[in-house]
């Protein structure tokens, strides 16, 4: 099973729109976003493509089957020549989930930078946080910093990838 981060090409983002409706559907538990008239929820994913170079969106491919998506977020890249990069965005089809795929995935998002990296996860989101807690402590070795910001009501784990 080949597991792939491709680069979404500006011609594809129609199926990166799609796959973030499926994105909102599942996040809506913790969100309490609804839908539209039109049954749809709002997305707007233009400006990952319109000249702000800090987004870096990539789908997941099981070999060769769509499974997901990750947005990488290199923060405060516009004043910061070492920005932070941030996993913005995760998702993993729910057929793809529960057998390492989501797990393969993040680790191929932190080995594509070698960067000083945040994760956030809403504090009602438990199978999220269980979720990151494991990849990154298995990836760092347990070589990582998680605080709880009340302003946001998140929790955030930090380290490096930097050699």
């Amino acid at each position: 099973m080949e597991i792939k981060l491709v680069p979404v090409k500006p011609e594809e983002k129609s199926t990166l729109s799609n796959l973030y409706q499926l994105y909102h559907y599942d996040f809506s538990e913790f969100t309490n976003q609804d839908i539209n008239k039109d049954g749809r929820y709002e997305v707007n994913i233009d400006f990952f493509w319109e000249g702000d170079h800090r987004w870096k969106p990539y789908l997941i491919e099981v070999s060769g089957s769509l499974a997901g998506f990750v947005i990488v977020l290199l923060e405060n890249l516009d004043t910061d020549p070492d920005p932070t990069h941030v996993i913005y965005d995760f998702m993993i089809i729910k057929k793809f989930r529960r057998n390492g795929i989501g797990y393969a995935a993040a680790i191929k998002a932190f080995e594509l930078y070698e960067a000083n990296w945040k994760i956030a996860q809403m504090e009602n989101n438990t199978p999220a946080i269980s979720f990151w807690r494991k990849v990154i402590k298995d990836f760092t070795e347990d070589n990582y910093i998680e605080r709880f910001r009340d302003d946001v009501k998140k929790y955030v784990q930090a380290f490096s990838t930097k050699q």
